[in-house]
Formats: structure tokens, C-alpha cells, sequence
């Protein structure tokens, strides 16, 4: 029997209503609901239920939590809770580059699920930009499907796993995976936020970040010798800016911590203001659509109602939906299929509104 039929039928005797696929090009994993509660459901192999145990039993906070796990004994489907948010290679790709503060919270707060996860012995080997989502103003680590158990005893990991250019190398087999895999990857992800650009092979001076700070701390997590790297989150989290060090003099860790509150609090106030930019800018321009509606009511004739109405929407409205469907498109092609064809649809676009004004004028 197919594995998504077994699945389908694992979710059917345990009481979830499937909604549909997450992700439009694949059946898995898919939205299930149960009791009015949305969630997500995953085919995962076999020798990755170890970890989804001991996740379920230990959640970490700022992951998935593994509301259940299904098994049959060739098919196994876990439950986990829908973070519904937008992921780093999205923000990335809709806002630029991001600012250092912004990085030091996305820094801060992955470290932390880091160490939660080493302290329950797990590698999750697969962090990268789409991997991490934005959620509430947090960041979470989401997809567990690579993840593994460290074995003091063990050479190499079993499976080789990892995406490249994110991946350590390690993961492919030159030694187990452990902390600093995770952490190579890490130093990957913020290099990518703060220069704008994905990698497409090892991290070299060329394709570091030219920032005084990160720059060091990027060149140490990405070494590829792991004995050169942070040797774990926690030593890490200590070279981030704004965090407190165990090494200062006495009167520097107050300094940190105040400096560690200056960093989340620029961070937050450039969120909420830019939040509040676009929330403004909204208002403005309902005010702009309530007063073109109500000048066309001055209009004597009802072919003058329309025309009016017509060319103000051909002026003001059309614009925001050409601008909005060409953001989903940057979001659903590639960037070598944006790059080709991008000003051929602000042409049309222009085009086509202009041809519609001088057709109403």
C-alpha cells in the first residue's frame, strides 16, 4: 500500500479531518483539523522516530510541539502545531537585507532553541533560511524531518543529510554531526540576512558579510574544521552583540545587559514603526477611496457616475493590485525568471493603464 494512502488512513482512525496541502506542489505535509484546531501532518521515516519521541516528551520551546505521533510498522505520521508565520528566505526576498539589531534577535533567539536541543542530544542538521520562521515577532526552527540523535561513540552519521551551501561538511559524511554542525549552518543563515545574498558553495572572505562585528563571529561559526568553531550555542550566544560575557570585568556585565536591552528594544521599535508606516499608509489611502467614491456621487448623469468612478479606480486602485500580484509572482518564480521578465510586466502594466485612461478620457 502507497505510504500516503496508509497516512491518509492513519489520520481517518485517529480523528483528523484532512484540509488540504501545505505546500501547493506536494500532497505532504497537509493541514489536518481536529476538535476546531489546525495542524500540521507529516510522513516521517522510520528511524526518526526516536527523536520525534523525545521531542514530544521534551518540547523546545520556539519548535513545532509534537502534538502526536501515528505508527504503523511501515508508516509513521507525526502531528505538530501550525506556525503560521513567514519564513526568513521570504523576508528576505519582500524586505532586503536585514539590519545587524535584527540579526542579533534572530541570532539570540535560534541559539537558544540550539542549546534546548542539544541538551536533549539532538542535531538538527537541516537549518537554513527557509527553515526558520517569523512568527509573533519570534523565531522559530521549524522542520524536524532531518534532525538526529548524537552518539559519543559513533564516526559518521548513518544518513547524509543537509542542503547545500547550508549544510556543514560533516554533514556529508567526513564526520558525525553534532552542535557545531548546527551551528556552521547558523552562521550560514545570519551571513545570508545580513549581505542579502544565498550562498552557492562554502563561505569564503569574498561572500562573508564586510560588517566589523559579524563578520568575525560568521568567519569563526563557519570554519571548516569544527574544533575551530563555537564549540556550542551557549559560547556562541556570548559573542553575539548585547549579550553578556562571563570574561568581562566586574563592571562590564551590567554595561552588556544594557547594551542587550538597547539591541531588542531598537529591534522592536523598527518593527512597530515600520508596521505602523504601512498601517498609516493604509488609512491615507482608504480616506483617498471614501473621498473619490463621494465625489463621484456629485456627478449629474450616471454614465459621468461611472466614467469618474472608472478612471479613479484606473488611477488609484489598479496600480496596488499590479503592485501586489507582481509581489506574488517574485515570491512563486525563481529569481532567474523574475530577473527576465520583471520590467516586461511593469511595462504591461503601465501600458495597460494608460490605454485605459486615454479609452476613458
Amino acid at each position: 500500500m502507497l505510504p500516503i494512502v496508509q497516512a491518509m488512513q492513519l489520520l481517518s482512525e485517529a480523528g483528523y479531518e484532512p484540509l488540504g496541502p501545505l505546500l501547493p506542489t506536494r500532497e505532504f505535509p497537509l493541514l489536518v483539523k481536529k476538535q476546531q484546531v489546525v495542524s500540521v501532518a507529516k510522513i516521517v521515516r522510520a528511524d526518526n522516530l526516536p527523536v520525534l519521541q523525545r521531542l514530544k516528551q521534551q518540547p523546545v520551546p520556539r519548535m513545532p510541539q509534537i502534538e502526536a505521533l501515528l505508527t504503523r510498522p511501515d508508516c509513521v505520521v507525526s502531528i505538530e502545531t501550525l506556525i503560521n508565520g513567514q519564513t526568513l528566505a521570504d523576508q528576505l526576498r519582500t524586505q532586503g537585507p536585514f539590519f545587524p539589531e535584527m540579526t542579533a534577535q534572530v541570532a539570540t533567539e535560534l541559539l537558544q532553541t540550539l542549546q534546548a536541543l542539544a541538551d536533549r542530544e539532538i542535531v538538527h542538521r537541516d537549518l537554513k533560511l527557509s527553515n526558520v520562521m517569523c512568527y509573533r515577532d519570534h523565531y522559530y526552527l521549524i522542520d524536524v524531518n532531518a534532525a538526529r540523535q548524537h552518539h559519543a561513540a559513533q564516526d559518521a552519521d548513518t544518513r547524509l543529510l543537509g542542503t547545500s551551501g547550508f549544510a556543514a561538511p560533516e554533514n556529508y559524511g567526513f564526520a558525525q554531526t553534532d552542535q557545531r554542525s548546527d551551528i556552521y549552518s547558523l552562521g550560514v543563515v545570519l551571513n545570508c540576512l545580513l549581505t542579502g545574498q544565498e550562498p552557492h558553495g562554502p563561505l569564503d572572505k569574498a561572500s562573508r558579510t564586510a560588517d566589523e562585528v559579524w563578520g568575525p563571529i560568521i568567519a569563526r561559526a563557519t570554519a571548516l574544521d569544527p574544533d575551530q568553531r563555537y564549540q556550542s550555542a551557549t559560547a556562541m550566544l556570548a559573542a553575539i552583540p548585547g549579550q553578556p560575557t562571563s570574561v568581562s570585568p566586574k563592571s562590564e556585565p551590567d554595561v552588556s545587559k544594557q547594551q542587550g536591552v538597547q539591541v531588542q528594544l531598537a529591534a522592536k521599535w523598527q518593527y512597530h514603526l515600520q508596521r505602523g508606516l504601512v498601517i498609516t499608509l493604509w488609512v491615507i489611502y482608504g480616506i483617498m477611496m471614501l473621498a473619490l467614491i463621494s465625489a463621484g456621487w456629485d456627478q449629474p448623469t450616471v454614465a459621468g457616475k461611472i466614467n469618474f468612478w472608472m478612471s479613479g479606480f484606473l488611477i488609484f486602485v489598479a496600480p496596488v493590485i499590479a503592485h501586489s500580484w507582481n509581489r506574488w509572482l517574485k515570491q512563486q518564480w525563481s529569481s532567474k525568471q523574475w530577473s527576465r521578465y520583471r520590467w516586461w510586466l511593469r511595462v504591461a502594466e503601465t501600458v495597460a493603464i494608460l490605454a485605459g485612461i486615454s479609452y476613458l478620457g
